[in-house]
């Protein structure tokens, strides 16, 4: 039911699918806005038909040269009969091997398309941390039954299908020139925002596009230099016009996502960040973060 798509993943050992065809088909994506292995280090992906498991497996030496996953890492999901069948796909990021923590955990519940092939992205962001658990070997979902974290909340945990766009390469690894989003030179200039925690919105630029990124107060994310020095800051970048990310709203303020401001009192954000989008691109989705663990290279499957 499930094999590699690509190079990303390419030691995912592939299920039996006889007949299966390039249709009837979801493109799982994976991405994450923190930073491998120093953030976490095993990913572990699962899924199920029904109460049924049809894949489960740990990747191990995120961010190394011998990595058995990079990001974004993908993997193909086919259907065995034209199409309908109800999955259920559990990502997880986790420390110290399979059996250790589980810091972030993305639960979808979906159905194979018919007659296409769909692309589903699923996140494992820093707004999520805390959102699995350890269940003995296998993890479990802090939100509650049918429920799942987006972007520091709980939401269900269900994905029409149908609303899914096409797979497109692009939309994935990035397109053109633009192949990764380079943290720590995109944000070397950025300047804290003033945060309105009512709404949790900050300022905009009128129509020209800024990028946003988290200061996070424990070191985790993308760090522009060494633990220890003084100056060192530790970097979450948000997806412009996101729901894991942010939005320019009709007043022309940005709208962050209310767990910012809820990690921003509990003092897990040091700061909301902006920086106009001009030398680097805006940070989108498709634009995956440069890093040891990115999937460059990768190539059409």
């Amino acid at each position: 039911m499930s094999r590699a798509r690509g190079l990303a993943l390419a030691a995912l050992a592939a299920l039996a699918c006889g007949g299966c065809g390039e249709v009837d088909e979801i493109v799982v994506a994976i991405s994450t806005d923190l930073a491998v292995p120093k953030d976490f280090d095993v990913l572990q992906v699962q899924v199920f038909e029904g109460v049924n498991g049809k894949f489960s497996r740990a990747y191990r030496r995120l961010g190394a040269s011998d990595a058995e996953a990079r990001f974004p890492a993908t993997i193909g999901v086919f259907s065995s009969d034209a199409g309908g069948e109800a999955i259920t796909i559990k990502v997880a990021a986790r420390i110290k091997e399979d059996t250790g923590g589980v810091r972030i955990l993305r639960e979808v519940v979906t159905t194979i398309p018919k007659d296409r092939v769909a692309l589903l992205t699923v996140p494992l962001d820093f707004l999520c941390d805390g959102s699995g658990t350890r269940a003995g070997p296998d993890v479990e979902n802090t939100c509650g039954e049918g429920k799942t974290c987006v972007a520091g909340t709980c939401v269900s945990n269900e994905i029409d299908s149908s609303s899914l766009p096409n797979y497109s390469r692009g939309d994935v690894y990035g397109s053109g020139d633009r192949k990764c989003f380079d943290v720590t030179v995109c944000f070397a200039e950025a300047t804290p925002a003033e945060v309105d925690t009512a709404g949790c919105t900050i300022a905009g630029d009128g129509a020209a596009p800024r990028n946003v990124a988290l200061e996070t107060a424990g070191g985790d994310g993308i760090c522009d230099g060494e633990e220890g020095d003084e100056d060192r800051r530790c970097l979450v970048a948000l997806n412009a016009d996101s729901d894991n990310g942010f939005q320019v709203v009709d007043d022309g303020r940005i709208q962050l996502p209310p767990a910012v401001c809820d990690q921003m009192a509990q003092k897990k954000i040091a700061a909301v960040l902006t920086a106009p989008a001009t030398d680097c691109a805006q940070k989108t989705a498709g634009l995956p973060t440069c890093g040891s663990w990115l999937a460059s290279g990768s190539e059409e499957p």
